[in-house]
C-alpha cells in the first residue's frame, strides 16, 4: 500500500481509496490476497510516521486520518539503480512501430560466416538465424538498443547489436567470442567449449532479450503481465496459444488463451 495525496493506493493494482481494499471487486482481492488486499479491511489508525512533510512527500489524511499497521510506504523513485527507469505503460513497444521494422528492407548485407570456437556450432547457427531476423536486425541497426540500455554490467542485447553491426560490415568470417565467453550470463547451465543444444540456447537467448527489455521499465515484477506481451521481443518471437474445451453434455465451448514464446510440435 502506498500513501498518496489524501488517500492510499494499492501497490499491486494501483487503485486509490481510504480503506485498504478500496471496496474493489472480488477478482482484484483474490489476485492480491497474499498482499493482504482483502475485503476484511481494518480502519486506518493514526500513525506517527506519516507526517505532513515526510521523506517521501506524503501528506496524512485530513482530520482523523487512519492507517493500518501493514502499510508499507514506497518511495516514488523505485529501485536503487543509478540509471533512470522508464515508467511502465500499457504498451511498451508500439505495434505499429514493429510493423515498420517488419516491413523494413534490412538486412541487405551479404551473409557472413562465423568461426567455430570449439563445439560452438549450436550457438553459431542460432546467432546466424537471429542476425537475419528482419525486424530484430532493423531494430538494432536503425533504432539501436545500446543508447537506451539500463544495464550497468554485461548485456546480451548490447553485445548482440555489436555482433550484428560487425556481420553487416565484414566480408570474412569472424569469431563470436564476446558472446560465447559469456554463455553462463545467457543460460545458467550453458558452458563454453561444451556441446550444447541449439534449441535450448535459442530459448535462453530470447528469454534474456525479453528480460533486458523489461529491465528498461523496472524489471518483470514491475511490469503487468499484459504489458510484458508488448515488448519488441514479444512482438517478434511471441504469440498466444489457444486451448479449447468442449463440454460433452451441454456442448458449451470454453476458450483459454496463454502467452507463449515457444511452440511444442
Amino acid at each position: 500500500m502506498e500513501a498518496e495525496e489524501g488517500s492510499f493506493r494499492c501497490v499491486n493494482c494501483g487503485n486509490f481509496g481510504t480503506k485498504k481494499c478500496s471496496r474493489c471487486k472480488s477478482g482484484c482481492q483474490e489476485a492480491h490476497w497474499k498482499a493482504d488486499h482483502k475485503l476484511n479491511c481494518k480502519d486506518f489508525k493514526a500513525n506517527s510516521s506519516l507526517t505532513a512533510k515526510s521523506n517521501f512527500g506524503f501528506k496524512p489524511l485530513g482530520g482523523g486520518s487512519r492507517s493500518s499497521s501493514s502499510i508499507a510506504l514506497v518511495p516514488a523513485s523505485g529501485g536503487s539503480n543509478s540509471k533512470t527507469r522508464k515508467k511502465p505503460g500499457k504498451v511498451l513497444f508500439p505495434y505499429d512501430e514493429f510493423i515498420k521494422l517488419y516491413n523494413s528492407d534490412k538486412p541487405r548485407f551479404s551473409p557472413c560466416g562465423l568461426l567455430n570456437c570449439g563445439n560452438s556450432c549450436f550457438a553459431n547457427v542460432v546467432l546466424q538465424c537471429l542476425t537475419y531476423t528482419r525486424p530484430l536486425v532493423a531494430y538494432l541497426l536503425e533504432k539501436g538498443h545500446q543508447t537506451e540500455c539500463r544495464h550497468d554490467d554485461w548485456c546480451f542485447l548490447c553485445v548482440f547489436q555489436s555482433h550484428v553491426e560487425r556481420a553487416s560490415q565484414s566480408a570474412l568470417p569472424f569469431s563470436p567470442i564476446n558472446i560465447l565467453s559469456r554463455l553462463t550470463n545467457i543460460g545458467g547451465n550453458l558452458g563454453y567449449g561444451r556441446q550444447e543444444d541449439a534449441h535450448e540456447f535459442m530459448r535462453f537467448a530470447i528469454d534474456t532479450m525479453q528480460s533486458v527489455c523489461l529491465d528498461e521499465f523496472g524489471g518483470e515484477k514491475a511490469v503487468e503481465p499484459a504489458s510484458q506481451e508488448t515488448t519488441i521481443i514479444q512482438h517478434i518471437f511471441g504469440g498466444r496459444l489457444q486451448s479449447q474445451v468442449i463440454c460433452t453434455k451441454c456442448n458449451k465451448i470454453s476458450n483459454q488463451f496463454e502467452n507463449m514464446m515457444d511452440l511444442t510440435v
